[in-house]
């Protein structure tokens, strides 16, 4: 039984969001484009700010809806729910609908830990939205938003299972921007149109 629930999540994390929508919506594969990732960020780039919505939302929502139905069918306890979580991740980055090339992980991650426990998943976002504002690049800021929601919760929640798994999560973030990282050590890293550092300025 825990294999069906991963494996559901490992599914759904698998829905290659950007890649179906550049296809249907442009004709083009986004992971052609930019930084030839599927992401929300790679799509707002080269399809604007619409594109970058919609499928923000549902690579949420491939996270949130399997963690959260694991979560309600078993319980928050059970390790299999955090087993889900990570599948849904690792289905995001490695999707078996799009020859296992993905995005980062970041909207599909706060999608699992919304669905894990919604106080530390709005608590992601919110930080994710404060660093974007302060630093006005997104890499940097999903991974620092992220991480510092995973310490919270490793301090606040009885569940060292699932903080433990959240963290491990955090570090597989970092690891999918480890260009990015090269590039903000650089210099180099591409910042958007918001926030205080915002090119535009």
């Amino acid at each position: 039984m825990a294999f069906i629930y991963i494996l559901i999540g490992y599914l759904s994390g698998s829905i290659p969001t950007g890649v179906w929508y550049s296809k249907i919506q442009h004709n083009i594969d986004v992971r052609q484009l930019g930084s030839h990732n599927s992401g929300t960020t790679n799509v707002g780039r080269n399809f604007g700010a619409k594109a970058a919505i919609i499928v923000a939302a549902v690579d949420v929502l491939k996270g949130w809806i399997p963690v959260l139905v694991a979560r309600l069918l078993l319980s928050p306890n059970n390790p299999i729910v955090i087993g889900v979580a990570i599948a849904t991740v690792i289905g995001h980055a490695y999707p078996l609908f799009a020859e296992f090339r993905g995005g980062k992980v970041v909207a599909t991650s706060i999608g699992a830990l919304l669905g894990f426990h919604f106080f530390y998943g709005l608590t992601s976002a919110i930080l994710l939205l404060i660093c974007l504002f302060l630093t006005s690049t997104v890499s940097l800021s999903a991974m620092l938003s992220y991480t510092l929601t995973c310490f919270i919760m490793l301090l606040t929640s009885n569940n060292v299972t699932a903080s433990v798994g959240f963290l491990l999560i955090a570090l597989f973030m970092i690891y999918r921007h480890r260009d990015n990282i090269k590039r903000l050590v650089n210099k180099t890293e591409r910042r958007i149109n918001f926030g205080l550092n915002s090119p535009q300025k």
